[in-house]
């Protein structure tokens, strides 16, 4: 198995690229609550491939996501409404192809705020999908 590690310290600690198959590709955004952008990372992730399956998890996962985050969410019809934040420890991470780890990102508690955070986050997720295409065809 080849790894390839890579860091993007705007936005990404580390991508773990460790194996694709052209059926898709199985991705968890991992984060510290899964409350705020791993959620927003994941559902951009999804809408960029329908092959890919993507999850989002975190190492301290709370009760429940940031109601900002899903109102920024709703201007892109991307509803979290139900998203509960999931716990890695309940996940077998060994089933992924790509670990995708990110930093839940500090801003004021404001719809703007949040509107800033989520074009940032859904930028960077088209990167690392761009990213992850070209490793594919490579």
């Amino acid at each position: 198995m080849t790894c390839f590690l890579t860091k993007n310290l705007h936005f990404c600690r580390f991508l773990v690229f460790l194996q694709c198959n052209n059926k898709g590709v199985k991705i968890l955004v991992l984060t510290e609550t899964d409350a705020c952008c791993g959620p927003m990372a994941a559902a951009f992730l999804r809408d960029y491939s329908m092959s890919n399956e993507v999850v989002s998890a975190g190492r301290n996962p709370i009760q429940s996501v940031d109601l900002l985050m899903v109102e920024a969410m709703h201007e892109c019809l991307i509803d979290l409404d139900h998203y509960v934040p999931v716990d890695v420890k309940t996940i077998d991470v060994s089933t992924f192809d790509v670990v995708y780890e990110c930093p839940e990102i500090e801003s004021p508690r404001a719809v703007e705020a949040y509107r800033i955070k989520r074009d940032f986050i859904k930028n960077e997720a088209f990167t690392f999908f761009k990213s992850l295409c070209l490793r594919q065809i490579n």
